[in-house]
């Protein structure tokens, strides 16, 4: 009797657990970089939305660019996160999505961005950058103030992509997660 209660309890676990990996495994991101065809120069700005801080226009027409991931602006227009490189330095820029062949890549495979939503203090003067880390540049004449309150929209290894707004614009960059109180 004590094996059959076992079994029902393995079984359960069993039943349980398939079901939660593949939810798991359909929100986690791909390992396999997502690439669009850039079909337009793009025009950037370091969010999803027009409100957001310009930072420029890359000639990368006919090019594969990787997508990190896809956002919606306040008029239910999306806009991709997207990698390129300037210089010998990665940038992580948003664009809209007409900017791409749609046939060259899988719109739903694209993780959708979800805010972690977390209000922090910066702690120290921080430069603000392009991307998580030290392949990332970093904004000419942006910096992340001691003092300033942030939104905290997504952390990846050390980094923490951040956003704030003032009465001119709004604006999202990375800054060291150690910068940052919660």
């Amino acid at each position: 009797m004590k094996r059959w209660r076992q079994w029902i309890l393995c079984l359960g676990l069993v039943v349980v657990l398939i079901p939660l990996a593949a939810l798991a495994d359909g929100l986690a991101p791909t390992d396999t970089p997502i690439e669009g065809l850039a079909i337009d120069r793009l025009a950037t700005r370091n969010g999803p939305g027009t409100e957001y801080r310009e930072t420029g226009t890359y000639k990368v027409e006919g090019e594969s660019i990787q997508i990190i991931s896809r956002a919606y602006d306040r008029n239910g227009l999306c806009w991709v996160q997207c990698e390129v490189l300037y210089g010998n330095k990665l940038r992580r820029v948003y664009t809209g999505l007409q900017r791409f062949d749609a046939a060259t890549f899988d719109l739903g495979s694209v993780s959708e961005e979800v805010s972690l939503d977390h209000q922090a203090k910066v702690t120290a003067t921080s430069k603000a950058m392009y991307g998580p880390g030290d392949e990332y540049a970093t904004y000419t004449e942006l910096t992340v103030e001691q003092g300033q309150t942030v939104t905290v929209i997504a952390i990846e290894s050390d980094y923490a992509q951040v956003e704030w707004t003032t009465s001119i614009q709004s604006y999202r960059a990375w800054v060291p997660v150690h910068t940052l109180h919660y």
